[in-house]
C-alpha cells in the first residue's frame, strides 16, 4: 500500500506472528505468492545490516504457511504438512533452468525466480495443474478473452481510485492537490 516497511525483524523478536500473502489483482498484479515471500523476506534488510539477523528462505516459507494459518486462527487445521490437516501441494520441477544450478531448493524458490517451474498442484485433494498446465480452465480461451477485453492504456484511473485519492493523500500527509504522475 506504499505505507512504509514493516519492522518484521523487530516483530519476530517480540514474538509477533508474521505472515506473507498476496492481495487480489487490484493491488498485486502478479498474484505470485513466491514473489510476495521474496519481497517480504528481503525488504527488511534495510532495517538491519547484520545478515545473520535476516529471514532465511525456510523461515519465510514457514511465515507464509504456518504463520498465515496462525494469523487466521486455523493452525490446528492447516499451515503445515501434518496428518489430519488440510493441505494444498505444489510440486516444482527442480530441473527447470530457473532453479539451476543445484544449490538450496528452498532458497532458489524463494530468492530466485522460479518461472514456469510448477509441475503439479493439488488444492484440497484435487489436481488443478498437471504437467505444468492448468486442468480446470482452458488457458488459451482465457488468454484470448482477457486480451480482447483489455487495453494497453496505463494512464487511466477508476472512479473508485479518484474518490479515494484525496483521503489517501491526506492520511499519508501528501499534498492533496498534487496530480497523479503518469509512468510515461
Amino acid at each position: 500500500m506504499g505505507s512504509g516497511i514493516a519492522p518484521i525483524l523487530k516483530y519476530r523478536q517480540a514474538g509477533v506472528n508474521v505472515a506473507f500473502g498476496c492481495d487480489g489483482a487490484a493491488s498485486n498484479d502478479s498474484q505470485d505468492l513466491l514473489e510476495a515471500i521474496k519481497i517480504g523476506s528481503i525488504l527488511h534488510n534495510v532495517t538491519d545490516l547484520d545478515y545473520r539477523d535476516w529471514i532465511t528462505p525456510r523461515q519465510a516459507v514457514a511465515m507464509a504457511s504456518l504463520g498465515g494459518a496462525q494469523g487466521l486462527g486455523l493452525a490446528n487445521q492447516l499451515g503445515s504438512l501434518t496428518i489430519g490437516k488440510q493441505a494444498d501441494l505444489v510440486l516444482y520441477d527442480l530441473t527447470n533452468l530457473s532453479l539451476l544450478p543445484r544449490t538450496d531448493p528452498i532458497g532458489l524458490l524463494v530468492l530466485g525466480r522460479a518461472t514456469q517451474a510448477v509441475e503439479s498442484v493439488w488444492v484440497r485433494g484435487d489436481r488443478v495443474v498437471a504437467d505444468g498446465n492448468v486442468t480446470t480452465v482452458n488457458s488459451n480461451d482465457l488468454r484470448c478473452q482477457l486480451f480482447e477485453h483489455s487495453q494497453w492504456t496505463t494512464n487511466r484511473q477508476s472512479a473508485t481510485v479518484r474518490q479515494l485519492e484525496a483521503h489517501y493523500r491526506s492520511v499519508m500527509k501528501l499534498s492533496v492537490n498534487e496530480e497523479v504522475r503518469s509512468e510515461g
